[in-house]
């Protein structure tokens, strides 16, 4: 009897799997033709990717189809096991319904697209309201496509949904077979396996500016976008005058005179570094090489997340809003990457960071941002030095970074994350017993963790300076933010204040650079493409090279709290917080973040 009814449902289950991987089909399929649509209609801003580039786009694409479709065919397969006739057909239809709309954006989304510079996301709800979609009535064959597409679409979904086999499945099988969609729902809806979910960045695989719509579908940036803080759209000021608010135009001109075209560039981002932290006691390495470099002390973060703070360095885009630009909708507009400049001087680009690979989507995000090889706790491969927490320990990491730099052609561009010094603080045994027992053992453990990541850095040095590459190399290093305040009284502009170091063994290259002047992290960009002689045909008027001291403004965000630190007369700093809160409200809707140099001062 036991046999009969294991048997009934492995067989009940076989026709159920066959249905559903017909269903799966014919929505991939519904999608592929979606993607095809608008490549067609937006060819000619695809018609320089290459055959490789296009089988790419469709690839990657489908990891965000299935994200939506797989959802939706598991939804749809648990309702056609509804007995009730009425009840299923009322739920396999809003189910359809619902999907619909997702496949309407997406076609609407060929117009829409151009004129919103990204897909459809709930912020694209505002500009409907506004009354700015009305031209769509005039592209005719959208509807025709979208008439066609979905009649087809509802006559074979419901040739597979009302067959009658389904209902006369026995409970066992469908709790069996519920179970097994609601798992796979699970693991397509999230992209795989991976640590993290798939979202907006992991569309950027491809250097070019609109490829990544390409990839997208709107049904996933719509769905993603649900339930996020929305920025506002702000507008105060026409451009020139939102401008002219902004960073004023440069005292002077002090670009060193060495012009070092082929120098290669080491950008250190060590984990929590506040400005206060950096004494001869804590950070007895970081002390004496500051003396030999030019520091900006305090220097300021843009943001108080690593995930921010990583954007504001490899992109120059500051944290202005709750959410992080990295894991934001916005992640598909276009931005400069540091690597994808450099790479245009023939640099070979890479970033290094412990954590676990995917950890806080940096692997996506420095990849879009240029940054061609990623070596993280996979790369390692030895998980006896994780400290149980964030990934590898800082010195095991460094001296393996340094090794893996001596292999790299030359001039190479590599940015390296630290993360020992973030809670919960865990040190290796070894150091931890040495730092108790020494006079530092009444510390705090944020304090403990800096002077272990002191020592790293001066032991990754050691390694670096026996290197053929080391003297031909420009060092930077800084905090990706803040770590806790050491006094109880500390300012709101305190929990952004970072050191900013430039390093060369030979000081001539730094000249011309001036530490009397107010600095950030966004300004890195500028400064090393100012340096390297790379010509920049856009400018982000937030930030701004280092060797063109001058007056400046520096806005800080977070919790809804806004702050500026300027040098300019105070008296207007109302307009001016008006004037950063528009350009950056503007050029994440508008897909504007530069604007042409000329523009302005």
């Amino acid at each position: 009897m036991i046999f009969t009814k294991l048997s009934r449902t492995l067989q009940e289950a076989k026709a159920a799997f066959k249905d559903l991987a017909w269903l799966l089909f014919l929505n991939v399929i519904l999608y592929f033709f979606l993607r095809l649509f608008f490549g067609i209609w937006n060819y000619s801003q695809l018609k320089s990717l290459s055959a490789a580039e296009w089988l790419l786009a469709g690839r990657t694409g489908m990891l965000f189809d299935l994200a939506i479709v797989a959802p939706i065919c598991a939804l749809l397969m648990i309702s056609s096991l509804l007995t009730p006739r009425i009840l299923r057909i009322l739920m396999i239809s809003l189910f359809l319904v619902a999907h619909t709309v997702l496949i309407l954006f997406s076609i609407a989304d060929s117009v829409f697209i151009n004129f919103m510079g990204r897909r459809f996301t709930v912020n694209t709800l505002y500009l409907i309201g506004e009354g700015r979609t009305s031209n769509l009535l005039e592209y005719y064959q959208l509807f025709i496509f979208a008439g066609l597409i979905l009649t087809i679409y509802y006559y074979l979904s419901f040739k597979i949904l009302e067959k009658k086999k389904l209902i006369n499945f026995n409970i066992l099988t469908k709790i069996f077979f519920t179970i097994i969609l609601l798992c796979l729902a699970v693991i397509f809806g999230r992209g795989g396996f991976q640590s993290k979910p798939i979202s907006f960045i992991n569309a950027k695989v491809i250097n070019h500016p609109f490829a990544h719509q390409l990839i997208l579908n709107s049904g996933f940036t719509f769905i993603k976008s649900i339930g996020r803080d929305q920025v506002e759209r702000l507008h105060y000021f026409e451009d020139r005058v939102m401008l002219d608010l902004l960073n004023l135009k440069p005292d002077l001109y002090t670009k060193s005179a060495v012009s070092p075209q082929n120098l290669n560039v080491v950008l250190i981002m060590v984990e929590s570094l506040s400005s206060e932290y950096l004494s001869p006691r804590i950070t007895p390495f970081l002390t004496e090489l500051s003396k030999k470099g030019v520091l900006f002390n305090p220097a300021y973060a843009n943001g108080r997340r690593s995930v921010e703070g990583v954007a504001a360095v490899l992109s120059g885009i500051p944290s202005l809003m709750e959410e992080s630009f990295i894991n934001s909708e916005f992640a598909t507009n276009d931005f400069v990457g540091l690597g994808t400049l450099l790479k245009t001087k023939g640099y070979e680009t890479s970033f290094f960071h412990g954590a676990q690979n995917g950890s806080m989507r940096f692997d996506s995000f420095t990849r879009a941002a240029g940054f061609d090889q990623y070596f993280g706790k996979n790369e390692f491969g030895d998980n006896t030095q994780d400290d149980g927490a964030w990934g590898i320990f800082d010195e095991p990491f460094l001296q393996f970074t340094c090794d893996q730099i001596g292999r790299f052609k030359t001039p190479f561009a590599t940015v390296i994350f630290t993360l020992t010094s973030h809670v919960p603080y865990h040190l290796p045994l070894d150091f931890k017993q040495k730092i108790d027992a020494g006079d530092l053992k009444n510390e705090a453990p944020m304090l403990k963790s800096i002077h272990y990541t002191d020592q790293a850095l001066k032991n990754f040095f050691e390694c670096s300076k026996d290197k053929s590459w080391f003297n031909h190399t420009l060092f930077i290093i800084m905090a990706d933010h803040t770590g806790p305040g050491l006094k109880a009284d500390g300012s709101f502009r305190s929990n952004f204040e970072i050191p900013i170091l430039f390093y060369s063994p030979d000081r001539k290259r730094l000249q011309g650079l001036s530490n009397q002047q107010l600095a950030q992290q966004i300004d890195i960009l500028p400064t090393l493409t100012d340096l390297m002689g790379i010509s920049l045909l856009n400018k982000n008027h937030l930030a701004r090279s280092l060797f063109e001291p001058g007056q400046k403004v520096i806005p800080l965000f977070s919790d809804q709290r806004y702050e500026l630190v300027t040098d300019m007369d105070q008296t207007k700093n109302d307009d001016r917080l008006k004037a950063v809160r528009q350009y950056f409200s503007e050029g994440l809707y508008d897909n504007r973040l530069y604007y042409p140099k000329g523009v302005g001062h």
